[in-house]
């Protein structure tokens, strides 16, 4: 008989963070979202921080939120979060300022610097990871070089989510899905890459235990469960802790089959599972990268920008008081008819916040393309943009694999967006399966039930999925749109270029 599990999932992203209580009976999973919040930055010392203190409080309210509803005894506490993100700890583990924003300029032109101590080729057949000047590698080199004492005064570094781990269950380890983001493992060992961290002289001792996901931690401290009411007993579980990893466990898929997957929001994630790591020429010309999964797997994939440049040209518009949801936004999209210009998602000036829509029409003017100052034909250069990038990262993927994909299960709040998923299906020429929304707690959780034994397998868990959340299909309609026009996407300003 498949017993009941109960579980709290804590997943923290880059715009706001929620705590959902997740109920597994019958083969079925059930989730309950009990509490959202902000997931605060702030400009400190002129750069972009978090503001982790106030997260962390959220965090506990959100905890007590489950308490208060489902009681105090769970299977298990797991947390997820964005990647590349760090906190400094001194040696009586207090926190060393607020941690840096991945969208801080401070990284701005320290990979060439990077590259002269180790060469970029070197540095991507050691790691596998793609060249993206936020990686925590190049975080911590701007760190070391703006203020060298601040660095020299830290005895740890955790990323995001061992951070959370730790203020819950006082254990200090670093998970390996999140650590791969780092740009500082070993992909074949899934180890610290410690000849590179000498290389950059960085201290051996800010990199903390490597532990595969699906491990037990420790438990909820009982200063913890009294603030928050849980039982102390409540296991705190390393999950897929880089939400991208828990994501790609939710992706309803048999272990068969010639499928990719794209965790859309935000960010557009989008690659395959494979056994060993893809470390070639042509890999690092393409910028894929390489990180941890969840039962020794690799995800092979290429970060691109997603849905941000929408998220922000709505931000910018409700500053104008034109306050518009998304669902009207696509409205005026589909309206609009084709685009037939473009941005590439690449572009650094598209990574910062603000005034997006002037940027967008600033790069339209620049390439020589149609430029509109109108709503509906920005988003719908947004979108197209975005699923031209994917066509591309299609194609890329077949290339470094040598397998057609036949189809492509998209997850997350991007899968909503159900012109993005039709657009995205055209210009692939194949199925897109969109669901579940909420793939990275549905991972999440799916890690943290193999953890204590509730589910025996990635697979398994694939099952239950399937079993619980009803995925919309979308069929290629209108490829001619996208065939006859790659060559004029191909041709607009790339940052392609500064890679080869």
């Amino acid at each position: 008989m498949w017993s009941k599990g109960r579980f709290i999932a804590v997943d923290l992203g880059a715009e706001n963070g929620r705590i959902v209580v997740a109920i597994l009976e019958d083969r079925r999973i059930k989730l309950h979202e009990v509490y959202r919040f902000n997931t605060h930055s702030i400009m400190h010392e002129n750069s972009l921080r978090w503001d982790i203190s106030r997260i962390y409080e959220e965090v506990l309210t959100g905890l007590g939120e489950a308490r208060s509803s489902f009681g105090s005894e769970f299977d298990g506490i797991g947390v997820d979060t964005w990647g590349v993100d760090y906190v400094l700890l001194d040696a009586r583990g207090n926190i060393l300022g607020y941690p840096y924003h991945y969208r801080d300029g401070r990284t701005d032109n320290i990979m060439e610097e990077a590259f002269k101590v180790v060469p970029k080729e070197a540095l991507y057949k050691r790691t596998g990871v793609q060249f993206a000047q936020f990686n925590t590698i190049f975080q911590l080199l701007s760190e070391r070089k703006r203020d060298p004492n601040h660095l020299a005064k830290a005895e740890k570094m955790l990323l995001m989510p061992d951070f959370m781990n730790y203020l819950l269950s006082g254990q200090i380890f670093s998970e390996y899905t999140i650590a791969s983001t780092t740009g500082l493992t070993d992909p074949l060992k899934r180890e610290w890459a410690w000849d590179l961290i000498e290389a950059f002289d960085l201290p051996n001792r800010l990199f903390s235990e490597i532990v595969e996901p699906a491990n037990k931690l420790g438990t909820l401290l009982p200063s913890i469960a009294r603030k928050t009411g849980l039982n102390d007993g409540i296991p705190v579980i390393a999950t897929a802790s880089h939400d991208t990893a828990s994501a790609v466990v939710s992706v309803p898929a048999k272990s068969s089959g010639n499928w990719a997957f794209l965790s859309s929001g935000t960010w557009s994630l989008m690659g395959v599972e494979v056994r060993e790591p893809v470390l070639t020429p042509l890999a690092m010309k393409y910028n894929f990268t390489n990180e941890g999964g969840v039962e020794g797997t690799t995800r092979l994939l290429k970060n691109m920008l997603g849905l941000w440049p929408l998220q922000e040209c709505r931000r910018a518009w409700l500053d104008k008081s034109r306050s518009y949801s998304y669902a009207y936004l696509v409205q005026l999209a589909k309206k609009e008819g084709f685009a037939k210009s473009w941005i590439d998602m690449n572009d650094p000036r598209f990574l910062k916040p603000g005034d997006m829509p002037s940027k967008i029409l600033r790069y339209l003017d620049e390439s020589g393309q149609v430029v509109r100052n109108d709503v509906g034909f920005i988003v719908r250069t947004v979108l197209e943009s975005l699923a031209f990038s994917c066509r591309n990262t299609k194609q890329e993927i077949e290339q470094l694999t040598g397998k057609k994909i036949s189809v492509v299960h998209a997850v997350g709040g991007g899968v909503l967006n159900d012109l993005l998923m039709q657009l995205t299906a055209d210009a692939l020429e194949c199925t897109i399966e969109a669901g579940p929304t909420e793939g990275t707690i549905v991972g999440n959780v799916g890690v943290q039930a193999m953890a204590v034994g509730k589910v025996s397998s990635v697979s398994e868990w694939r099952d239950i999925v399937l079993n619980s959340f009803q995925p919309n299909t979308y069929e290629p309609r209108d490829g001619d749109y996208f065939n006859q026009n790659e060559k004029a996407f191909q041709r607009i300003p790339s940052q392609r270029a500064l890679l080869d």
